[in-house]
């Protein structure tokens, strides 16, 4: 649900919070929201447990206040009740009320996870299988663009299509909007696909897709990142791609038909297994896409 409510934004879609709650995988969630049902259910304790507190001493200044001994205690010390007793009404009546902002806001946070995943699983893959469908896009997915287009310099979450033809094949960043934009980084032009460690502890690994701790995750585990390096205008530039919809396993994938996509523009030759090839001419969808220019 946030990404259909900030995709066509593209100030929104930069944001960090959002790239944040996108980049968590349902593991990461699903733990986000254990603990703040845990750190909510300590909050309760002690919110019900001053509450109780405050009731006591308010029912025993007000029986204290009735009876003869306040008449002992002279004018002044009943004023001094008087006060301590709205005060202790007070504290209860305000510990009620943050106990049930913060309840209806774990709810909320709840029903916010329920519907971001079940929107996730059906209407962001409905918008993939339509994509994957046209005969010009072999694969289509989600992901994190992190950075190195020398026309994007914002970080987001995005669409990754490879289309084209056969022989003239490219993968396309695309920008959802009324109008997507669609930025083309020809497949001819890539001189390497990689994964690289991005931490003190690794080493880059051509041609093969490490796991690696590149993005904050609650649950300590590891991320499949995808660095393409490509040559543009005499220049080259690498772009890191992450956070795959799917997970590790389709980065994976990715790579591997971003080689297999290459390998039949050069030899012609079909790769092994189901493979869906690209047209050998180009498809024209005019106005479907605000094409961008400064690399084609």
């Amino acid at each position: 649900m946030l990404w259909f409510l900030t995709k066509r934004n593209h100030r929104l879609s930069t944001g960090r919070l959002v790239r944040w709650w996108l980049r968590m995988t349902v593991l990461d969630r699903v733990i986000t929201l254990i603990v703040l049902v845990i750190l909510h259910a300590i909050m309760s304790f002690f919110t019900i447990g001053l509450w109780a507190i405050s009731k006591v001493i308010n029912l025993l200044l007000e029986g204290a206040s009735r009876s003869a001994f306040s008449e002992l205690l002279g004018e002044e010390a009943g004023k001094g009740m008087g006060f301590v007793i709205r005060l202790t009404n007070f504290s209860s009546g305000f510990l009620m009320f943050f106990e049930v902002v913060i309840t209806i806001a774990v709810f909320a946070f709840f029903i916010f996870f329920i519907v971001d995943l079940i929107w996730d699983f059906v209407a962001t893959r409905l918008d993939l299988m339509m994509m994957s469908a046209k005969d010009d896009i072999t694969l289509a997915t989600r992901g994190e663009y992190v950075g190195g287009h020398p026309s994007l310099p914002h970080s987001r979450f995005v669409y990754l299509v490879i289309s084209g033809t056969q022989t003239r094949p490219f993968m396309a960043i695309v920008l959802p909007s009324l109008k997507p934009v669609k930025f083309k980084i020809p497949l001819m032009d890539i001189t390497t696909t990689k994964s690289e460690i991005d931490n003190k502890f690794g080493k880059p690994s051509i041609f093969n897709i490490t796991l690696t701790s590149i993005t904050p995750s609650i649950w300590k585990g590891y991320r499949s990142v995808i660095n393409i390096d490509y040559v543009s205008t005499g220049r080259k530039y690498t772009i890191e791609l992450g956070a795959f919809l799917r997970g590790n396993d389709e980065v994976q994938m990715w790579k591997n038909y971003l080689v297999c996509t290459q390998a039949q523009a050069d030899t012609q030759k079909e790769p092994y297994g189901f493979w869906k090839s690209l047209p050998e001419q180009p498809i024209e969808r005019k106005g479907e896409y605000e094409e961008n220019k400064s690399n084609d």
